[in-house]
């Protein structure tokens, strides 16, 4: 199936040029609520039998201390020390580059990457009910007492983030959202290593996972042994296995006690006094890895390992301490048939011969665990906006052109005049593709560049050396130009863009623009990079006329993004008098309904006027105009978006005046992403 592009629009809105950006949270003016969340009945009695070895209720086993209770304002600061990639040596990682939501604060890589590109020792453990570990102590060896302790030490540490906390605390220091943030959280704004321990033990602590479709079904029975009625039979199969239906010897809950599926409690008949760490035989021998032996000094510790909860478990992968196993087929078949007799292996795993036990489960048995551990994902913490990333990109224009964007004279109502975008161009599909269409009952004259070499001027880097410019009604080709200098109507070309405010282009340049009058229908316009490589291009469209009785109205930019948390930015200008109001939507995930197989997986679209933030989208279901949204779709003709996608919308009335839209990926992979802009047209 070939994607047909509904309306592309790429323009310059004004003479600057977008060089760079920092970023900065976006938070809401009523925090999000953390600190009120209401647990389940099943979190807080102990509903298993009263011959159920180890397990209590889950509150039980409430490491919060009294020092330091969730609050909302807390956690909202702790959220944005999470997520902000300037605090590490080089700017470039955050506590959420190997904790990630959509892994359940985990890392989808065996080990994670450092600051500097080195790896971490062991495997990023997903931090999901946290809050829910009796002994309190953190990392896979528990060297850290508390949870305070431990969100501590990953800035400090020479491989994950390379700063001593007295440059942590300048850092944070240096940035001025953050005093505000810590004046809500702590009474004052005062900036110091304890304050920022405090609020990211708050952040980490409110990602509690209570709407599983287990939860579901256990709020539904008695009981967690009894069948729940929205489980398949093999998931309530799983179920029985894995809380030891039939009475085996041994079975999982046993090592992931209570209903949160973590480590047993302290003073269990499972668990030592200070900790509930274990070994379950993934050795024979410990030689490079000691466990908590490393923090403890005990010879007796060696190979122990903290156990982890098994909520969110199936999108954690890869499993155990260092990563190992990349599937729970992989960690069924190891617990089948694969225990290793280590000296400390855990008292449940050794047979009555003295012997690491074979637990001997049957393929219809191990599938069926595998079935019932996937009903512990909970889609709506991965997708959560108050556990996501807060900060978007703020442009910082440089060698701004005062020159005002034309006016429309004659019109009395706002509409979009100037079209630019800016992304990385190649040849074929990797061409910058930019549509647009003209309505109303005359032809329209436009003014249609694609800016390379001039780029360079404005401090661009890696520009399209010769940026080759097609202008296309469907599949005709109506305008070609690979040198503006080589243009027959050159000398208009130069006085049209003195004229609606465009940067001037040199005379000996290889920027290429056409001026053509086109009637009113769809266009697209394509540039090329004949080499091939892709490098930085701007294409740029504007109405090069006044005539009231037509114009530019649905626009949109389709590019690809390389990996590495490159951006498109398209750009527009609204001109008349009044408001107006637009649907602007980054398109990724839903592309591959058109036959795109590399789409962008998650874009995230921001909306500047100037360098003010205007409004951000991530998901468009999830915000509080989706409904609005969805309506102003239908009303323009654009094609659905599924509710559970990841595509990005908004729609937003607007000034006239110049904007630009900010897309990217929320995470850094690349892709195929089309973003759209459609005027709504006033009833």
């Amino acid at each position: 199936m070939t994607l047909r592009l509904p309306s592309l629009l790429l323009l310059a809105a004004t003479s600057s040029f977008i060089a760079s950006a920092e970023t900065v949270p976006v938070l809401p003016e009523i925090p999000h609520d953390y600190a009120g969340l209401v647990l389940p009945g099943h979190f807080l009695t102990n509903e298993f039998p009263d011959d159920s070895p180890f397990q209590n209720a889950v509150i039980d086993n409430d490491n919060t201390p009294a020092s330091n209770p969730t609050t909302n304002d807390g956690a909202t600061l702790g959220r944005v020390l999470f997520y902000d990639r300037k605090l590490s040596a080089n700017g470039t990682v955050s506590c959420a580059s190997c904790h990630e939501q959509e892994h359940a604060f985990s890392d989808s890589r065996r080990l994670s990457l450092g600051f500097d590109g080195g790896t971490t020792r062991r495997h990023s453990m997903g931090l999901t009910n946290a809050r829910f570990y009796d002994p309190g102590k953190f990392f896979w060896n528990e060297r850290a007492d508390t949870l305070e302790d431990q969100v501590l030490m990953p800035f400090q540490d020479e491989v994950e983030m390379g700063l001593t906390l007295e440059q942590l605390v300048a850092l944070v220091a240096g940035e001025d959202y953050y005093p505000e943030l810590f004046q809500n959280a702590f009474g004052s704004p005062d900036i110091d290593a304890p304050r920022i321990a405090r609020a990211l033990a708050q952040f980490v602590r409110s990602i509690v996972s209570v709407n599983s479709r287990y939860d579901q079904g256990r709020a539904t029975v008695s009981n967690p042994l009894q069948p729940f009625p929205n489980f398949t039979n093999q998931e309530n199969q799983g179920k029985a296995v894995f809380m030891n239906a039939g009475n085996r010897p041994v079975s999982c809950i046993d090592c992931h006690t209570t209903e949160a599926f973590i480590s047993p409690a302290r003073g269990t008949s499972h668990a030592s006094a200070t900790s509930a760490a274990t070994n379950n035989g993934l050795d024979r021998v410990s030689t490079d890895d000691l466990g908590i032996a490393e923090a403890t000094g005990n010879v007796d510790d060696t190979g122990k390992f903290k156990v982890p909860s098994l909520r969110n478990i199936a999108v954690t992968a890869p499993f155990m301490h260092d990563g190992r196993f990349d599937t729970l087929q992989q960690v069924m078949n190891f617990y089948d048939n694969g225990i290793q007799n280590h000296a400390q292996l855990s008292d449940v795993l050794v047979g009555p011969n003295g012997q690491a036990r074979r637990i001997n489960l049957n393929n219809n048995d191990r599938n069926a665990i595998i079935a019932f551990l996937n009903t512990l994902t909970d889609e709506a913490l991965l997708t959560d906006e108050k556990f996501s990333d807060p900060f978007v990109e703020v442009p910082d224009v440089i060698d701004e052109d005062p020159s005002p964007a034309i006016e429309d004279p004659v019109s009395t109502t706002a509409h979009l005049s100037n079209l630019s975008a800016r992304a990385r161009v190649g040849s074929g599909i990797d061409a910058l593709v930019a549509g647009f269409v003209v309505t109303g009952t005359a032809p329209k004259t436009l003014l249609i560049r694609g800016i390379g070499p001039e780029l360079a001027t404005f401090g661009a880097t890696d520009v399209v050396a010769a940026p080759t410019l097609r202008l296309f009604s469907g599949e005709t080709e109506i305008a070609f130009n690979t040198s503006w200098t080589t243009a027959p109507n050159a000398t208009a070309i130069a006085d049209v863009s003195a004229t609606v405010g465009a940067f001037a282009l040199p005379s000996t340049g290889a920027d290429s623009a056409v001026l053509t009058t086109v009637e009113p229908g769809a266009y697209t316009a394509h540039l090329i990079d004949p080499d091939g490589a892709p490098s930085t291009g701007l294409i740029e469209i504007y109405a090069a006329d006044t005539n009231a009785a037509t114009e530019l109205t649905n626009i949109s930019a389709r590019a690809t993004l390389s990996p590495g948390g490159e951006i498109i930015i398209p750009g527009f200008v609204v001109t008349g008098e009044g408001p107006k109001t637009f649907l602007i939507r980054a398109i990724g995930p839903s592309l591959s309904e058109f036959g795109i197989t590399d789409a962008l997986a998650d874009p995230q679209l921001t909306i500047y006027a100037d360098t003010t933030l205007i409004t951000t989208n991530d998901d468009w279901a999830l915000s509080g105009t989706a409904a609005t949204t969805e309506a102003t779709s239908a009303a323009v003709g654009a094609f659905d978006l599924p509710v559970n996608s990841k595509d990005a919308a908004v729609t937003v009335t607007l000034q006239p005046g110049p904007y630009t839209v900010h897309v990217g990926s929320t995470d850094t992979t690349g892709g195929t992403l089309l973003v759209e802009i459609y005027a709504i047209p006033i009833p």
